[in-house]
């Protein structure tokens, strides 16, 4: 196995065009060399010999230097030369997701309940759009609590990894994302959101910007993996979530009439009579789901 390292300059295209100019040179270079004595030196003489011996072996190495190179450039697409593939330790997911919002203008978000994005990418992404007065849009697309057996599905997920679940722990953080998404759209004129429902509980979590994807599971333990952007693989992630989403029920919301200071609770009714499409919901729910962005508590959180 190739280090990742040394793998992304041998991909890059500063050292392709470069490694071609200079052994370009140096062939162009040992010829001419070759040339010369075979020309001008008398032959039969022991320095024709040794040198042409040398410098015939070196030209031959360095041409097949190039013609392997050669090879492995046109037989590589692009994007797939560009690509990395990296697989995270469970340990290493939390900061994996934490670095994807760094100088995101978009996001991506497949998953189920959305916590660690609503308690940690969000906020990252509402900071970054407000201080760098950058345009950062969302597309979020979590499982309709209303469809089928979604809601039960979860509950036994969450049961069978050994967490505390009910009927009402999709129902209750499904609400408490979108209310925070909706929330910190109406605060932050740079920050905009796409939310749907899904009808079904995805396997993976795809969470995804502008710098790259990181697909991961549901259990804690189980690693992940993290890809660059610009290259095929990016791609078909981002057309899962895209075409997840395209085929999801919307959610949509007009703009809280109230500044920061005067809405403190994501799920204040004033933010719920504004959000068209929600799952269906009862007190109980939406005390669970306030519980739940009180606390913070998230998969990865450390």
């Amino acid at each position: 196995m190739i280090d990742p390292s040394l793998r992304a300059v041998l991909r890059s295209r500063y050292t392709i065009l470069r490694f071609f100019a200079l052994f370009g040179i140096l062939l162009g270079v040992l010829l001419l060399l070759l040339l010369v004595i075979t020309t001008y030196v008398p032959a039969g003489s022991t320095l024709r010999e040794s040198a042409a011996n040398f410098l015939g072996n070196f030209a031959a190495t360095v041409a097949v230097f190039i013609v392997t190179y050669l090879f492995y450039v046109l037989i590589t697409p692009p994007g797939l030369r560009d690509a990395e593939v990296v697989p995270l330790r469970d340990v290493e997911i939390g900061d994996g997701i934490i670095n994807l919002p760094a100088n995101a203008s978009d996001y991506w978000f497949w998953g189920r309940s959305g916590s660690y994005f609503r308690s940690v990418v969000l906020p990252r992404l509402d900071n970054l759009a407000r201080r760098e007065r950058r345009h950062v849009r969302i597309r979020l697309v979590m499982p309709d609590p209303d469809q089928g057996t979604n809601s039960i599905l979860y509950k036994r997920l969450k049961q069978g990894l050994g967490e505390a679940a009910d009927d009402n722990t999709l129902p209750a953080n499904v609400l408490a994302t979108i209310s925070a998404v909706v929330l910190a759209c109406s605060r932050n004129p740079y920050l905009k959101a796409e939310i749907g429902l899904c009808p079904s509980v995805p396997v993976l979590r795809y969470d995804l910007s502008n710098s790259g994807a990181l697909i991961t599971r549901d259990a804690k333990k189980l690693p992940a993996i993290l890809t660059n952007s610009g290259n095929p693989y990016f791609e078909m992630f981002r057309d899962a979530v895209e075409n997840e989403l395209a085929q999801s029920r919307k959610v949509t919301w007009d703009l809280v009439p109230a500044g920061p200071s005067e809405v403190t609770d994501a799920l204040d009714d004033k933010v719920l009579t504004m959000i068209k499409g929600l799952p269906s919901h009862d007190a109980t729910i939406v005390d669970a789901a306030r519980h739940l962005l009180g606390s913070k508590a998230n998969r990865y959180g450390k």
